[in-house]
C-alpha cells in the first residue's frame, strides 16, 4: 500500500468505532498518543505565534508601566562628622575672604573667616533633626577696616543646610544659611554686620554647593558572561533627611554600555 494510503488508513482507524475484528487495543493507544502529540505541537505553535503578536503590540506599554529602578544610599551623622574630622586632620580649615563693609586685607591682618574644629568648647558638627540639617560652625578670623583697625574675632554660628535636586545642574545641591552668630570678646555691635558679611561671602563663593552629581552617582558594570556591559545611569535623586541621617533615593536607567 502507498505510504499516504497507509497514513489515511491509520487516521480512519482512530475514528472508526471499535469492532470485535479491529486493531488490537495497544496499537489504538499508540495511534491515539501520536495524535495527541501532534495536537499539542499545534497548540504550542499557535500560542507562541499569539504571544509574539501580543509582545510586539504591548511590550513597550508593559515596559513603560514597570516601576522605576531605584537604589538608596544612607549616610548617618557619624559618617559626616568623621568626614569633617578628616578635613581638619588632613587639610587646611576652609576659609573665605571678607570683602564687604570697607574691609581690606593686609599681610598683618587678612580679612577672612576660617572654619575651625572647635572654639571655646563648641565643636563644628552636623545634626539631623525635623527634616533639616543643622549644627554649629566654629570659626575664627579677622576684619581690617580703616576706621576700626584690625579686629580679630572667634566664635560659632548656628547654621542650617537645605538640600534639593537641581535638574539644571543635574546635582543634589546644598545651600548654607547662618541663623545666628555668637562672638567671643568682640563688641556686640559687630554681630549684625559680621553675620551679613559672612552670609554674603558664603552665597557669593559657595552657595549652592554641588554635593552629588548624576555623573558621580552613575557607573558601568562589566558582565563578561553576557559579552558586554551595562551603564547604570542615574536620572533623578530625591534627598530625604531622617532623624538618623541622610538618605538619597536614586532613580536609574540601564543602557547598553
Amino acid at each position: 500500500m502507498p505510504r499516504n494510503g497507509l497514513l489515511r488508513g491509520r487516521y480512519l482507524m482512530l475514528i472508526k468505532p471499535k469492532t470485535s475484528g479491529g486493531e488490537p487495543p495497544s496499537r489504538l493507544r499508540s495511534l491515539t498518543a501520536c495524535t495527541l502529540v501532534i495536537a499539542a505541537f499545534l497548540l504550542i505553535g499557535l500560542s507562541t505565534a499569539a504571544a509574539g503578536q501580543e509582545s510586539n503590540a504591548t511590550r513597550n506599554r508593559r515596559w513603560s508601566n514597570a516601576p522605576a529602578a531605584e537604589a538608596t544610599i544612607a549616610v548617618n551623622e557619624q559618617f559626616l562628622n568623621s568626614f569633617l574630622t578628616a578635613i581638619f586632620d588632613n587639610l587646611k580649615g576652609p576659609s573665605m575672604p571678607l570683602t564687604m563693609g570697607g574691609a581690606s586685607s593686609t599681610a598683618e591682618c587678612p580679612s577672612e573667616i576660617r572654619l575651625k574644629r572647635e572654639v571655646e568648647g563648641v565643636r563644628t558638627a552636623v545634626h539631623f533633626e525635623n527634616g533639616r540639617i543643622t549644627g554649629p560652625l566654629a570659626f575664627a578670623g579677622a576684619y581690617s577696616s580703616s576706621l576700626m583697625g584690625c579686629i580679630e574675632f572667634s566664635g560659632w554660628a548656628d547654621s542650617e543646610v537645605n538640600l534639593d535636586f537641581d535638574q539644571t545642574r543635574r546635582a543634589v545641591v546644598a545651600r548654607f544659611r547662618l541663623r545666628e552668630i555668637h562672638l567671643n570678646n568682640t563688641p556686640a555691635v559687630l554681630n549684625g554686620p559680621l553675620l551679613n558679611m559672612v552670609q554674603s561671602a558664603i552665597d557669593r563663593r559657595y552657595n549652592p554647593v554641588d554635593l552629588f552629581t548624576l555623573e558621580q552617582l552613575s557607573t558601568r558594570v562589566n558582565i563578561q558572561p553576557a559579552g558586554g556591559a551595562l551603564q547604570l545611569r542615574a536620572t533623578q535623586v530625591r534627598p530625604e533627611i531622617t532623624p538618623g541621617g541622610l538618605t538619597l533615593h536614586i532613580t536609574y536607567e540601564f543602557v547598553k554600555g
